[in-house]
């Protein structure tokens, strides 16, 4: 009895160490897939970040919609940067306006662009709409908007996707006859 004894604890032992040996094995294995998974995830991570600088740099460098500009300015740049666009102005009122050769006026606030607007047709909106423009042009480029009728001039405003800036047409008898770019208050 007490050989059989010894022999099922030998048993006993080579089975635990053979067993043991397994759970090790599958212990590795499990390892070496969850290695090989973390691998695969940080390459797909740097894909996408490789994809995204390549998105920013293509980005236009503005925080400003790009439709939302009015001869080439947007409100938020520097009034130094609308000069190297349109050149000195033509005039001056009240310190803060500012009138270019094109008709383009301008306001700033310190040395940044508050509010860019037009009367005169020639000058467009960065989606092609300028003054003397049927309201349906400004509507094919921009889409409905917000109307109020105001004496008979009807105001159409859109708002940048962030909502800093404002774009305004007035239309009167179906034509575009004022155009206004702004910061919103």
């Amino acid at each position: 009895m007490k050989k059989f004894l010894a022999v099922s604890v030998l048993a006993v032992m080579a089975l635990s160490v053979g067993c043991g040996n397994k759970v090790e094995e599958v212990k590795q294995e499990a390892v070496s897939e969850v290695q090989e998974a973390a691998s695969d995830v940080k390459d797909a991570a740097a894909k996408v970040e490789q994809k995204a600088a390549q998105v920013a740099d293509t980005a236009p460098t503005s925080n400003v919609d790009s439709k939302f500009s009015l001869g080439g300015i947007s409100p938020g740049m520097t009034f130094d940067e609308a000069k190297k666009i349109l050149g000195e102005p033509t005039s001056q009122h009240d310190d803060d306006e500012f009138t270019f050769a094109n008709g383009l006026m301008i306001d700033v606030e310190g040395n940044v662009v508050e509010e860019v607007k037009t009367r005169q047709s020639g000058v467009k909106t960065a989606g092609g709409v300028e003054v003397g423009m049927t309201e349906q042009n400004m509507i094919d480029a921009y889409g409905a908007g917000l109307a109020e009728n105001d004496d008979g001039v009807i105001e159409h405003k859109y708002y940048s996707g962030d909502r800093r800036i404002k774009l305004t047409f007035d239309v009167s008898n179906g034509s575009i006859v004022e155009i206004k770019c702004s910061l919103r208050d």
